[in-house]
């Protein structure tokens, strides 16, 4: 069982590597990653990105996470999905359901962290790239670091049970 879901986070960590990589290499750095969503000329790419990355981490991540605190690791997971289903956060309609999905995302990846392997160092270390060096793209830097340090967290963890 263990090694379907490492391969079902590294499947899901390449899809969104291989997404984000080649809009870096094609575009450039986003203010954000939802910002990749107005770039890109096939608007499928981001919701089916995020939606297919997310479901294939989700039966690892409740997995890993201990009980009393696997609403946040739910939270992770439905809020990626909310986020995919209302890509279009300029708009009216759907830019609440987006943004506070978004925020429940983001501050529900550093409770799990936090609470599953301390101090989450590749989300901290991004961070400080961003305010350093690319203050424009800030929470494209905060929301990468947050993503692969919670693939490098379950890679871990999934690896040494």
């Amino acid at each position: 069982m263990m090694i379907a879901e490492l391969i079902c986070v590294t499947m899901s960590c390449t899809i969104m590597t291989l997404y984000l990589i080649a809009y870096l290499l094609n575009v450039g750095v986003p203010t954000s990653i939802s910002e990749t969503y107005y770039k890109t000329q096939k608007k499928w790419l981001f919701p089916t990105c995020t939606a297919t990355a997310g479901t294939l981490a989700l039966v690892p991540l409740l997995n890993v996470t201990p009980d009393n605190y696997q609403f946040v690791a739910f939270f992770i997971v439905a809020s990626i999905l909310f986020v995919a289903a209302a890509p279009a956060f300029r708009e009216e309609l759907t830019n609440h359901v987006h943004s506070g999905a978004a925020i429940i995302l983001g501050l529900s990846a550093l409770a799990w962290l936090i609470l599953t392997s301390g101090v989450p160092y590749i989300a901290l270390t991004a961070t400080l790239i961003g305010l350093a060096t690319d203050r424009r793209h800030f929470v494209f830097w905060l929301e990468a670091g947050l993503l692969y340090n919670l693939y490098a967290s379950l890679i871990l963890i999934l690896s040494y049970r």
